[in-house]
């Protein structure tokens, strides 16, 4: 049984993230504000901004969002939302799956995990790491494919 809604959030950091250990395991929380348009008397406005305290309990997404993620920066999260109220103001948690950056505010670089094989965590590789020249001329993807060229 699910205890929340699922939901996918779009908004901009309100602060820094927070590192915190709960039971020993790294956890990330952050809060994001999502402005609202609504139409009145047929303009568009901006409706007050709902904040959502978000917590990002697998551990390798927490790191990535500890370092990668910054104050005012747009961000996304997928997750279940569940809501309380406390002296009239309503509360807004989220228990996030997934915490991304949309590309359309934002230059990422991807940084692939590689596998050990031996249980361990992975490695992460750094991004200098160049692809060999006789990949990137044959398959840009680093594998064999046999996929129809466009």
């Amino acid at each position: 049984m699910l205890n929340g809604i699922p939901s996918l959030v779009v908004g901009n950091l309100g602060r820094d993230p927070e590192f915190q250990q709960v039971n020993g395991k790294q956890i990330a929380r952050v809060s994001i504000g999502v402005t609202p348009r609504v139409k009145k008397q047929g303009q568009w406005q901006d409706a007050p901004v709902l904040w959502y305290r978000v917590t990002v309990w697998d551990t390798f997404q927490a790191k990535h969002v500890l370092n990668s993620l910054h104050k005012g920066d747009r961000v996304g999260a997928y997750g279940l939302v569940t809501s309380d109220e406390y002296q009239g103001k309503t509360n807004l948690d989220m228990s996030a799956d997934i915490v991304f950056i949309p590309l359309d505010r934002n230059d990422v670089t991807i940084i692939p995990r590689q596998q050990t094989g031996t249980g361990q965590q992975p490695q992460y590789r750094s991004p200098q790491a160049q692809p060999s020249a006789s990949q990137t001329q044959s398959d840009p993807w680093g594998g064999a494919s046999d996929e129809p060229a466009f």
